[in-house]
């Protein structure tokens, strides 16, 4: 899908690159050609090996653990001068696995950052790194794998219903239809109506960047998805469908006001 290479080559085309990304809903491994493509054409501008480039330091969670012994590592890799390309690139994944070391650490990095280091933290839970470091950090979502066509025809249906009540009706309307409700079966179908949606809010954020950014629509669509994205990591609680599904309409009809 090239993604992060279009949203990176509108920002460099516009010289809107900043030092600091957080990278989610998604994982390194995941996202790595990708990224070292990025990395290669609007960073490092040339086609090194970038697994083998000292001017690159990848910081993986071992076990869901970062160890004070990464870290230091991690920054006296950032403090010392480039070999090569008079810039550094360190990339953090699982970040909202930090320990409160680590989260300290690498937010001082973020509030002074060194000229020509640039920091790419990414997440599987945008809504669970630590507020202070997402503040500091130009958000990019990252669309869900899952595809429409796993869907059936009904749920994509339900899908755009959803979706149209929340834009064009405001989403408190819902209970005119409570068709919805009685069609949506269990948990594990709203979960993946909650998926498509996502996705397709993560494409109109990705098209509105990519082609004429509007701060104002990037902000709303950024707490609509992370409304979103919070809802399906919940999805799992002891909740039956009804709630889940009354939850989210009250989450999103919050959102949609906000600036009411």
């Amino acid at each position: 899908m090239n993604t992060l290479y279009s949203y990176f080559e509108n920002a460099f085309n516009e010289n809107k690159i900043v030092q600091s990304y957080l990278i989610g809903n998604t994982k390194f491994d995941d996202i790595k050609e990708e990224l070292y493509k990025v990395f290669n054409t609007f960073f490092f501008k040339n086609n090194s090996n970038l697994d083998e480039n000292p001017d690159l330091y990848v910081l993986k969670a071992d076990e869901g653990i970062v160890s004070k012994e990464n870290i230091k590592e991690l920054l006296s890799n950032i403090t010392t001068t480039s070999q090569f390309h008079n810039l550094k690139i360190y990339v953090i994944d699982e970040s909202e696995e930090l320990n409160d070391f680590a989260l300290n650490a690498i937010l001082k990095t973020l509030e002074e950052p060194a000229p020509n280091v640039y920091a790419f933290l990414i997440t599987k839970n945008i809504d669970s790194v630590r507020p202070t470091i997402v503040s500091r950090c130009q958000k990019i979502f990252i669309s869900s794998e899952v595809k429409d066509e796993l869907f059936d025809e009904e749920i994509n249906i339900i899908v755009d219903n959803f979706i149209n009540l929340i834009e064009t009706e405001n989403i408190k309307t819902i209970s005119k239809h409570p068709d919805i409700y009685n069609k949506i079966a269990d948990r594990d179908i709203f979960k993946n109506i909650l998926i498509c949606i996502q996705k397709k809010y993560i494409n109109e954020l990705n098209n509105i960047i990519n082609e004429k950014p509007d701060d104002s629509m990037v902000e709303e669509l950024s707490r609509k998805i992370l409304v979103t994205n919070n809802n399906i990591n919940l999805i799992n609680n002891n909740l039956n469908k009804n709630l889940a599904i009354d939850r989210y309409i009250i989450e999103m009809w919050r959102c949609n006001n906000e600036n009411s």
